[in-house]
């Protein structure tokens, strides 16, 4: 199941992180044009009330997905999972959840970047070992038999 995090999630968001390795070093925010790690019990506390944080949940967190917006700025989403197909189920959830346009900045070797592109994001750039992506917002149609 997922669902949106709330205060009384933090203690099981932090024992998530300190058990799940981020092994591309990609789960993280930037404050001041320094990368912090998520990985710090104040922090997700700040996070959970300032952000949107969703959780493949089944009675234990298997994957997180934080919605990180920025004043003005983009929003990036921010992903941590056990599998891949958790990764995919997150990031469907999200294209079917909201009509947002949303980056993705990660490591050119992380499996979200192919799970993303198969999930409507697409390519905007790189630099280094990094590649950013996007997913546009999705046109509204006027519908004629809509009232």
């Amino acid at each position: 199941m997922i669902r949106r995090l709330k205060n009384s999630d933090e203690i099981s968001i932090y024992e998530f992180i300190s058990k799940i390795e981020d092994k591309f070093q990609d789960f993280y925010i930037t404050k001041n044009k320094q990368r912090i790690f998520l990985k710090d019990l104040n922090l997700i506390k700040k996070l959970l009330k300032t952000q949107e944080i969703y959780a493949i949940d089944d009675g234990e967190i298997h994957a997180l997905l934080i919605i990180l917006k920025e004043k003005g700025y983009r929003t990036y989403i921010k992903v941590l999972a056990e599998k891949p197909n958790y990764i995919y189920d997150l990031l469907k959830f999200l294209n079917w959840n909201f009509n947002t346009e949303f980056f993705i900045k990660a490591k050119k070797y992380n499996p979200i970047i192919k799970i993303a592109q198969q999930l409507f994001f697409n390519f905007v750039g790189g630099r280094g070992n990094e590649i950013l992506l996007i997913k546009r917002k999705r046109e509204v149609k006027n519908d004629k038999f809509a009232n």
